[in-house]
Order: structure tokens, then C-alpha cells, then sequence
């Protein structure tokens, strides 16, 4: 059985089913969640025909066609994954061969996923396996695409970061109290607090709008005075904020899948440690960095590096979505599929994403297709990781 993770601008989990009526529409997202759960309960108790039932209901319903492509691959994911454990291998292909159909790429449970055993020797299977590799192993695309140097990009430009005493930071600092929440211990200990704080304040909802202007303080009154959450851009703007408020340099950065139809980036926050020499990976949205192995924390970069090179490679304690624990499987699965193309704005600065003007560079590898210095959206191109994640 497969779990959902759809997002826009950042991670958001899709949920299946509920054996309420059907609308013309999808059921709320928490109807969804909870009914999921149901499913879960059921594959422990191997109530798989029970399963199917639902799942092939939720298929035929009328709201179905309304629901996204990924969702509704996984629910035929799913049904053939209870076909399977049944021992009807026919339907069971016939189930995953539209779940194939409707785009399925999640190649990391696919190709692990001891629901489909029963079916791996098919001639059928081997088929759409090498469909879903093709689409979804994300680290060999990563492989592929790992290569940086010279071509026919942009120098990266100068990136800014705006001053500490800057009136809208040290507003932030003292309104929300950021002394006291990162605290006085060492510099790494003070950069970890700031990004647990982030997680604290606001839950994260992949499918919000965001609210005008993009900043850290309206931002955090808005959610909450709505009771509301916001998607992965927004934490990281506030976590972005917060760091340069306190006298960091840090970033917001966009990482994105090759798939430039795919909506399904995650934007994470960068931050230069002084001590370690070094930018720092951190992500508010999954209370989420990573380390060697050893304890040593990782700088984007270098978990991209990793990703590919199979290296030590160590999800911090206590990730998690929404008090979720995150399996460190899955994050880097979803992480390696989202770290192919980086981008970066080259002003880092109180509000920027409301600012009518602004320019972002992006770190692409050599083996893309060719591209223009500047993309559609007039931002930079570069090849050069040296310059892109230069000492600030």
C-alpha cells in the first residue's frame, strides 16, 4: 500500500477515501485524511477485500474525475496492491496499468513494496516497472543531472542580504521575541531553535494562498488570527526573515524536480554559519536537517552530493509533517526528486516576495537541455555552484 504525498509549492499529503456519499467534488482534505487512516486500519487487519470495496467506490464516484492525477493513480495503486494480496494477479495488473496510465512515477514504493511481490515475475509488471522507473527513480535522475561547470549560462551574480537593523527586522526581533527564542547558546544550537520556532507557530498546508504582503509578521498574524496554515514558500520566508533579523545570512531556496509541469517543488531555508564556515540546510516545513552521520550538519549542497553517492546521509531527530514523524526513506526520496534545479533570490530582504520587482538566479546542471542565460521568467541561469554558494 502506498501513502500520499501531493503538494503545491511544497509538501502536502493526499488522502483516499470516504464511505460517506459521494459528491460531484472532492471531499474536504480532513474527511480525506481521516478515511486514510480507516484504509491503514484495514491493511493491518488484512481486511484487503474490505479495502478494495472502498477504494474501488471511491474509482467509480462521480468526484473522482475532480480529484488529481496523483491521487487518483494512488487509489488505483492501491487497488491493485489489494488485488495482489488476494491472489488475483489479472486484476491486479489491470489496476496498476491505470495507475500507470494516470502518471504514476513514486518509483521508491513501487519498487519496494512488498504488496506487489506476487506480481513482480509478470511480463505485464516488468512493463509498467520500467514506466514508473523511467518517471520516478529520482536518484538516477539526480545522477544524470548531478554535473556542474562551464556552459552557456550566467555568471551568478552578487547575492544581498539585508542588514539586521533593517526597521521592519528589528521589528520582527522584537515583536515576536527572537532573543529569547534562539537563545544564548552556541551558534548552531541558536540557528536549530529559530527553525523549531517556524514549525511551532504555523501548521503547513501545501494547497493555501498566500496571503498579502509575504512577510514574516503578516504572515504569522494571519494564521493566526484564521486559524490557518500556509505552504512550504511562506515557512521558509518566515524562517528566512527570522535569521535575518537575528543577524544571519540566510536565503529562502527553491528546490524543483526536472518535471517543469510538476508542481511539486519544496522551498527550504539556507543559512551561513560563521562557526562551521558553511551554509546550513533547514526546513521548517518537516522540522527537518541533516548531518554526516557523525553529527555534522550538512549544507545543501552537500545533501545533494549525498543523495547521489549513496554517502552518510542522516535525517535529523524528531522530522515530522504537522506532527507526523517523516520516515527519512521518503524525505530523501521526495528531496532527491526536488534537488535538480535550485533557485535563489539574489536580494534576501524583509518582504521581498511582495516586491514587484524581483530577480532569482537558478543552479542548473550541464546535462539539461539547452536553455537560455535567462529563463521565461527573466530569471538568471547559472552553472556555477562555486559562485552560487559563495561565503556571503
Amino acid at each position: 500500500m502506498r501513502r500520499f504525498r501531493l503538494a503545491l509549492l511544497g509538501l502536502a499529503f493526499a488522502v483516499f477515501i470516504s464511505t460517506a456519499l459521494w459528491a460531484q467534488v472532492p471531499p474536504p482534505p480532513q474527511e480525506l485524511q481521516a478515511e486514510n487512516v480507516h484504509i491503514q486500519d484495514l491493511w493491518k487487519e488484512k481486511k484487503f477485500e474490505e479495502a478494495l470495496k472502498v477504494l474501488a467506490a471511491r474509482a467509480q464516484s462521480p468526484g473522482f474525475t475532480q480529484l488529481g492525477a496523483e491521487t487518483r493513480a494512488g487509489v488505483h495503486y492501491n487497488m491493485a496492491c489489494a488485488a495482489s494480496l488476494l491472489g488475483r494477479r489479472g486484476e491486479a495488473l489491470a489496476f496498476l496499468g491505470t495507475a500507470v496510465g494516470e502518471g504514476l512515477k513514486d518509483w521508491t514504493t513501487f519498487s519496494a513494496d512488498t504488496d506487489l511481490d506476487p506480481l513482480r515475475k509478470e511480463s505485464g509488471f516488468l512493463w509498467l516497472e520500467g514506466i514508473v522507473r523511467s518517471r520516478g527513480d529520482f536518484v538516477g535522475i539526480l545522477r544524470h543531472f548531478q554535473d556542474y561547470g562551464p556552459g552557456a549560462g550566467s555568471p551568478a551574480p552578487a547575492f544581498a542580504y539585508q542588514a539586521k537593523d533593517a526597521p521592519d527586522l528589528v521589528a520582527l526581533r522584537k515583536v515576536c521575541r527572537l532573543d529569547e527564542v534562539a537563545g544564548s547558546g552556541p551558534e548552531f544550537e541558536r540557528i536549530v531553535n529559530l527553525m523549531h520556532w517556524v514549525h511551532a507557530q504555523v501548521r503547513h498546508d501545501g494547497n493555501s494562498k498566500n496571503p498579502e504582503p509575504m512577510n514574516a509578521l503578516h504572515l504569522l498574524e494571519v494564521c493566526r488570527m484564521e486559524k490557518r496554515g500556509i505552504n512550504c514558500r511562506m515557512m521558509a520566508t518566515i524562517l528566512n526573515e527570522a535569521y535575518l533579523a537575528m543577524g544571519f545570512k540566510s536565503r529562502q531556496v527553491t528546490c524543483q524536480p526536472l518535471d517543469e509541469k510538476d508542481p511539486d517543488c519544496h522551498v527550504i531555508t539556507t543559512v551561513w554559519s560563521n562557526d562551521l564556515s558553511q551554509w546550513l540546510y533547514m526546513d521548517p516545513t518537516m522540522e527537518a536537517y541533516f548531518t554526516d552521520g557523525q553529527g555534522r550538519p550538512l549544507a545543501i549542497a552537500e545533501v545533494r552530493e549525498r543523495l547521489v553517492t549513496g554517502g552518510p546521509l542522516e535525517l535529523s531527530k524528531g522530522a515530522n509533517w504537522n506532527g507526523r514523524p517523516e520516515s527519512p526513506a521518503t524525505y530523501k526520496a521526495y528531496m532527491a526528486k526536488n534537488l535538480v534545479r535550485i533557485t535563489c533570490p539574489v536580494e534576501s530582504a524583509y518582504g521581498y516576495e511582495s516586491r514587484a520587482e524581483r530577480r532569482y538566479v537558478t543552479l542548473d546542471g550541464l546535462g539539461f537541455p539547452p536553455r537560455p542565460a535567462r529563463d521565461a521568467a527573466g530569471g538568471l541561469i547559472t552553472h556555477d555552484p562555486a559562485a552560487f554558494w559563495a561565503r556571503p
